[in-house]
């Protein structure tokens, strides 16, 4: 089977009533094919394209427990050298959030009490910080209490944004910045493609070019949906039933 048929099967499958895609799934196992590695579809309407996923699910329950807890803030920072372009840095950033919908996405009860990542306008603002005038033992203290207040101050996940930027000015020539985003949104792998987005992005607009980025195949609520269908279907059951019957569970 070839990668554009596959990609047809996954979207016929998302869109199968859960009876219908059991049916399918189990069809696939028989012929010993294995569904995760098909190809995931993107832009695909249903009813609950918005749900979240079973991640972000345990993610929403522990901040509604203890929405003043910084505990799953996922903190970078990274200092630059040399004369800076503030008004590259913001488009830089403008252009980030553009590029992924998780970046402007927060998490809200909808009708029935049926919760669902929303994308909103993008209101990310660089928030500046010029410690240049402190003595250079002072900055680094001044740089590691900015940091770690970054890091344990609380996101709001119903409104937003998940993403905070500040940039520490330690003098013309060198910059620390600081960037956080809440774990619903991001992991540590997500946190290196951003920052290596950030400066491609802040290269060409520095330049005053168009940034030649691939554009994205999916985003993460089109790989959220696909896993939901997937587990659903009878993948979760036979995943339980695996640790289950592990000795010493």
């Amino acid at each position: 089977m070839n990668a554009e048929d596959s990609l047809k099967l996954a979207r016929r499958f998302i869109g199968l009533p859960l009876e219908k895609r059991q049916l399918f799934l189990q069809a696939l196992q028989k012929e010993g094919v294995d569904f995760s590695r098909f190809p995931i579809p993107a832009g695909v309407e249903v009813e609950d394209r918005q749900a979240l996923s079973y991640a972000q699910q345990r993610m929403w329950f522990l901040w509604q427990l203890d929405p003043a807890s910084g505990a799953y803030n996922l903190p970078g920072a990274v200092r630059l050298k040399g004369a800076l372009s503030l008004d590259a840095l913001e488009r830089a950033f403008a252009s980030l959030v553009a590029r992924h919908e998780t970046l402007r996405t927060v998490f809200q009860r909808q009708a029935h009490e049926r919760l669902a990542q929303v994308a909103i306008e993008p209101s990310l603002a660089v928030e500046h910080l010029d410690l240049s005038s402190l003595s250079p033992i002072d900055r680094e203290q001044a740089v590691n209490a900015a940091a770690t207040r970054q890091s344990l101050l609380p996101f709001d996940l119903e409104q937003g944004p998940l993403l905070r930027v500040q940039l520490l000015k330690l003098d013309e020539q060198e910059h620390v910045l600081l960037l956080t985003l809440h774990h619903i949104v991001s992991d540590g792998w997500s946190m290196n493609v951003l920052i290596d987005e950030f400066i491609r992005f802040y290269d060409a607009h520095e330049r005053n070019e168009a940034p030649q980025l691939p554009a994205l195949a999916i985003q993460y609520s089109d790989y959220a949906l696909w896993q939901r269908r997937w587990l659903e279907a009878g993948e979760q059951a036979r995943q339980l039933a695996y640790w289950q019957a592990r000795p010493g569970r």
